[in-house]
């Protein structure tokens, strides 16, 4: 009777775990970096043949600890439109969610950009409660980070973890995190 109450004991103690352990491992099951390529096009005017060339969504996310990830996304549009946004994202929620700290320019709404994972994606959102896309200085004029998706299964590994933690990007959003950390006492 005793074995079987440690048992349970045990089994009891593992499953009020799992949500823990869920919530921990969700930063390390997004982990990589996610590709898309696809056929885009330059339209050159009227008079002239819309020209196709290949391009590229490049989205990587990190895990820095259960609750924070870098992520860097670059995606492409038509006639060669971009958007390019890092930072690092907070747990809130089910969601990461990046808060850009430093000052917008005058008129625009700092960026906040939630990554919600989903079974089978992973969908970015820069959307506010209105409905305005608040990362448009992140964007050229055909871009957009509202309701981007990316498949969970065109996940890879990062094979180029050095050279990413050396980039400019990279460096600029832990600089940008570690400004709006409390100091340590």
């Amino acid at each position: 009777m005793k074995r079987a109450m440690a048992k349970l004991g045990l089994v009891c103690a593992a499953l009020l775990a799992l949500p823990a352990l869920a919530a921990d491992d969700v930063a390390g099951s997004i982990e990589g970096v996610y590709k898309r390529r696809f056929m885009n096009t330059i339209n050159a005017g009227a008079d002239r043949p819309a020209e196709r060339y290949l391009a590229e969504d490049v989205v990587e996310i990190v895990r820095q600890d259960a609750d924070h990830v870098y992520l860097r996304a670059y995606l492409e549009f038509a006639n060669g439109h971009t958007c390019s946004v890092w930072g690092i994202a907070g747990r809130e929620g089910e969601d990461f969610v990046y808060r850009q700290q430093t000052m917008p320019a005058a008129g625009e709404a700092p960026c906040t950009l939630k990554v919600n994972v989903q079974p089978g994606k992973i969908v970015l959102d820069d959307r506010d409660a209105a409905g305005a896309a608040t990362c448009r200085a992140k964007c050229g004029a055909r871009g957009t980070l509202s309701g981007y998706t990316v498949e969970r299964k065109a996940r890879r590994p990062i094979r180029y973890m050095n050279r990413l933690q050396e980039s400019r990007q990279y460096r600029e959003a832990v600089s940008e995190f570690q400004g709006m950390q409390p100091p340590r006492s």
